[in-house]
Formats: C-alpha cells, structure tokens, sequence
C-alpha cells in the first residue's frame, strides 16, 4: 500500500490536468471529472479525421505557458504564425476596422465618435497601466472617462456588457476589463496547432497515468465531506488527505457536507457567464481574411472563422457563439438554436452554404467578473482544512485562456508542494 499521500482532483479541465501531472510524482493523485472526455472547454471533437476544439480556441504568441506545453506534450513543429483581421458586423453590414482609414469608413459612429475610440485605442496600447486602476471602479465611468460617452454607449456596452456578461457596464470591473485590454490580444500573432489541443490533452494524461495516477471520467460524485475528508463517488466512501476543487463553486456546494455556512455564502456569489455555439461547416470563407467578427444587437454574439488559423480541413470551419442571454438558449434542442444562430449568420452572409453543423452548450463559460469579485473571490489555499481551489475563478483580474487555466494548475501545485515541504521542479 502507498505511503504517499492521497490527492483527490475535482475537475479534469486544463487547470486540473496541470495540477495532476505535477503532483502526481509526489502524491497519489485521483483526478475525476463529470463529464465522459477530459480537456473541459479545451477539448476537441472530431471532423472528417481532423480535431476542432468544441468551443473556439486560438494561441497567441504571448501565451507561454500553452506554447510550453504544447511543445512538451503536444506538436507545434508546423505552427503558422499571423496576424488577424477583426471586424463588426452592426445593421446587416460586416465593417472591418483594422486601419485608420477602415475606421473612418465606419459608419456607425460619428467622426468624432471615430477619433475618441481611435484616442482610447492608443491609450490602452500605449499608456495604460491596469494596476493603477482601484478595485471596486466600474467598467462604466472608467470607459466614459477615457473613450466619451457615446463611444462608451454604442461600442464597449455591445463588446462587453451586452454580449460578454449581460450585466450592466457600471456593475462589471473596470480592472478586470482594463487588464484584458492589456493583454493586446487583437495586435498578437495567432496561430492553432494542426492536429488540435487533443494530442496534448491526452499526453499530459499519459503522464499523469505513468506516475501511478488515475482520471476517472463519466464520474457520479455523491457527497464530500469536508471534515472528515470523505468523498462518496456512486456507493463507494473515499478518505483523501488534499482536495483541489476545480469545478465551479456551484456544483461544488451541491456536493459538499460540512461547508462553513460563511465558506459557503462567500463562494455562492460567484456567478457564471454561460455559453452557446455552434460549429459548423461552410465550402467558402464567409468573408476573406475575417478572423473574429463581434456582431452587434444580435443573438449570436460572434463569428469565429477557424480556417483562418488553420485551413487543412477541406472545407471552412466555422464558429458562431452567444455568451451574454445565452441561459435562455440552454433549454432550447440543437434543432431550435440552429434555426436562431442561422437566421442571424444569414442576415449578414446571406450566400452561406452550409453544409454541416454541431451545437455545444455550457452553463459555466466563465465566472462574471462584477466590481466586487475581487472582495469575495476566495483564495487557493481555504481555511478549510486539505482543501485548495483553481481555474479560471481564482484568476482574477486575467482574462480567461488556456495559459490563464494551465497557470492556475501550476500555481495550485507550487502552493501544495510548499505546503507540503516540496519544491516545484518543472514549473
């Protein structure tokens, strides 16, 4: 019988998987997940031989812990590295707005409307700096100080009140908004892998499996009891000596015996933002050299063209996806979120032949990141005794990617090792 501790993982998402394969060389890890495949939002299903990601995923260059693991458990060899075209499509018309002059031909704003929104493009790549931004600033009064009210009302309300959180602007964090502008995604290289995340998915659970670890899937979680460290999985009673809940706090609150009732209400007002898409395959690009197209007072939110990034597939892959509202789609049968994507997808590409198409749901897209998060967001190490948190819930003020989801896993597992009396060799 091992003598080395038991680590229980809830989650096999990238956060989880990258926690197990670290700690699985020091304890003995369990990893389990709900769900039949492992990868979570990063996993990919299968067309014509071909691995698409079930939800849209990209690499920048910038992300550096996904490229590292891509190059150790992956294959980047034929990595295509571009820059990319962004356009929005507003009253029937896709506008692209990559150059001053693109701009300027926009006709939905104003002239000067155009120069405050080009001003604040330059701020925010030039001169911004979110860490000087307080917590507790809503998205609303920060944007209107720097962009103008109008600018505010007609662009940043679409991109990320109306279609990212359905919220109000003035209830969504102005640091977390100002930090994912930081990021500069728009002005980085992009690129995906030829053969997908899968490869690399199943590489790092090869490893986790060759260091004595095990990945349950299609797992029926009854009960965890938090003090007595007991977790129940169908009729079998576990003991663990460490937890890593990965899961969203909901569902981990379902399951949980003995939670602090103010444990408990802490994380009970972490909200989730849900997501609806549809990927589906066309015989030509709907527009040439479109990457990403943010649609405004639509019911799809936005159209990625995946063959962009990677055009070995025969035929264009494409996503179309509503983030904001969509809780209201979830109910709906693939058949009816078809009939409302595609009705919207024709109001712009009237001409697309579509030839095939798969619909995927999630009630937890991402955690919704209002001007408190940062007051109730809990910490990795809880005050409850073996049990630690990660994912994209415990990264605030980043945005959510997959670097932000494998750094998480990293840093879950530096803070157990520590703890531990380890040290973390291979982050």
């Amino acid at each position: 019988m091992s003598s080395r501790k038991k680590l229980i993982i809830l989650g096999a998402g990238l956060s989880g998987l990258a926690a197990g394969e670290v700690l699985c060389k020091t304890f003995d890890v369990e990893i389990y997940e709900k769900q039949e495949y492992i990868g979570g939002l990063a996993s990919n299903f299968k067309y014509n031989g071909r691995d698409i990601p079930k939800y849209y995923h990209h690499i920048i260059k910038s992300n550096k812990t996904t490229l590292d693991y891509l190059k150790k458990f992956g294959n980047i060899d034929n990595l295509k590295w571009q820059k990319i075209k962004v356009a929005i499509g507003v009253n029937y018309k896709i506008n692209t707005v990559n150059t001053p002059l693109e701009l300027l031909k926009f006709k939905y704003l104003t002239l000067y409307e155009k120069l405050r929104f080009g001003l604040f493009g330059i701020y925010t790549v030039y001169f911004m700096n979110p860490n000087k931004i307080k917590q507790g600033l809503d998205a609303e009064n920060w944007l209107k100080k720097y962009s103008g009210k109008a600018v505010t009302e007609k662009m940043f309300y679409q991109l990320y009140s109306r279609n990212k959180f359905n919220i109000p602007l003035n209830r969504i964090s102005a640091k977390q908004f100002a930090n994912r502008l930081y990021e500069k995604e728009i002005q980085d290289y992009f690129s995906f892998p030829e053969k997908g995340y899968q490869n690399m998915i199943n590489n790092i659970e090869k490893e986790i499996i060759k260091n004595n670890g095990k990945i349950y899937t299609k797992s029926n979680i009854k009960e965890i009891d938090l003090k007595n460290k007991v977790i129940k999985i169908g009729n079998k009673k576990s003991k663990y000596d460490i937890l890593i809940n990965t899961i969203p706090f909901e569902e981990l609150i379902k399951i949980s015996k003995n939670m602090p009732e103010n444990f408990k209400e802490q994380i009970s007002k972490v909200k989730y933002c849900p997501a609806v898409g549809i990927c589906f395959v066309t015989k030509k690009f709907l527009i040439p050299k479109i990457y990403w197209i943010n649609l405004f007072n639509e019911d799809v939110h936005i159209i990625m063209q995946h063959s962009i990034l990677n055009d070995s597939y025969g035929e264009k892959i494409n996503w179309c996806l509503k983030y904001g509202g969509s809780e209201k789609d979830l109910s709906l049968s693939d058949e009816e979120i078809k009939e409302k994507y595609f009705k919207v997808i024709k109001k712009y590409f009237p001409n697309a032949d579509i030839l095939w198409s798969k619909v995927f749901k999630t009630k937890y897209g991402e955690p919704i990141y209002d001007i408190d998060y940062h007051k109730y967001m809990p910490d990795y190490k809880t005050l409850i005794d073996g049990l630690y948190f990660a994912g994209i819930q415990l990264t605030y003020p980043k945005i959510r990617n997959m670097n932000v989801a494998l750094n998480s896993g990293i840093k879950v597992a530096d803070i157990i090792l520590k703890d531990s009396g380890h040290l973390l060799k291979n982050a």
